[in-house]
């Protein structure tokens, strides 16, 4: 999973290097929290770093080239991947180039041909802006799109991120619970989206295999599912989302329904035990430890 980089955060151009620099060290501090506390594995750069000024009259491969520390410049070049736009499917291709998007806030610093931004819409990914200048502060970045095909206009609200306490706002957090599911491909970053306080988590096999087969089926109830297992942080065995229960005799293991499929529904069935979540299924009405 990748965080897709904001090219028109480069303006206004930086005045010297030394400004570069600043800059460069705040992203590079924002992409490693958002690395470690995600999984981001690296910044995705529109263009080839040859073409990208950084400040007038010098690209960002010429001043990277110049910089002198030999730590820092390895760091950005090891996780500023370059380009993305080849990479796109072809149904990713045909949105691109298929509509004209720009920034419709005219605070904008610059606006025409978001590359960046129109790339981290279609692909449901937030993008890592450079903190040139106020706006790119912004947690949420609204783009036009028209469309040369048809008439009508749409807007699209993009997630940005530009400071490492974003990765902790609110508006993160509803790109987590929208789009953050589509990504989820392994117990870790199941880990990493419940973020657990107290508690530590574990999956049986059987879990697994049901919360595979409903991301495949049906991404909604998917999607329900993790927000459930967050639930049980605060509401383990009474309350909260899902019609909360703790069978009776067996104190340690609780559930939460997911649907009401004919003819009991689906439940998400887990133990506590020792401050560990035990997952034991996602499919069926109640299945627990014997």
């Amino acid at each position: 999973m990748e965080l897709i980089c904001n090219e028109l955060s480069f303006f206004p151009l930086a005045k010297n290097s030394r400004e570069v620099e600043e800059r460069f060290i705040t992203m590079l501090r924002t992409f490693r929290n958002a690395r470690e506390t995600y999984d981001f594995s690296h910044i995705r750069f529109p263009i080839n770093y040859s073409e990208q000024l950084v400040m007038h009259g010098q690209t960002l491969m010429e001043w990277i080239s110049e910089y002198n520390d030999p730590t820092k410049r390895n760091l950005i070049l090891s996780w500023f991947k370059n380009p993305f736009t080849d990479e796109l499917s072809e149904v990713e291709s045909e949105k691109y180039f298929e509509s004209e998007y720009i920034i419709t806030s005219e605070a904008a610093p610059q606006r025409e041909s978001p590359v960046g931004i129109t790339v981290a819409s279609i692909k449901m990914l937030p993008t890592i802006s450079f903190d040139s200048h106020t706006f790119w502060r912004n947690k949420e970045i609204e783009i036009s799109r028209t469309c040369q095909t048809q008439a009508s206009n749409s807007t699209l609200e993009v997630h940005n991120i530009c400071l490492e306490s974003d990765i902790t706002s609110s508006e993160f957090n509803r790109w987590l619970e929208e789009f953050y599911p589509h990504f989820i491909s392994g117990e870790g970053m199941v880990r990493m989206y419940l973020n657990y306080g107290k508690y530590a988590s574990r999956f049986t096999p059987t879990f697994l295999q049901h919360f595979k087969e409903w991301k495949k089926e049906d991404i909604v109830t998917f999607k329900y599912i993790l927000r459930l297992m967050k639930d049980i942080e605060h509401f383990p065995f009474a309350g909260g989302m899902g019609q909360t229960e703790n069978l009776k005799g067996r104190g340690k293991e609780g559930s939460k329904r997911i649907n009401n499929k004919y003819p009991d529904g689906d439940r998400l069935s887990y133990s506590i035990e020792q401050n560990i979540v035990t997952f034991i299924a996602c499919k069926g009405h109640y299945e627990f430890h014997d």
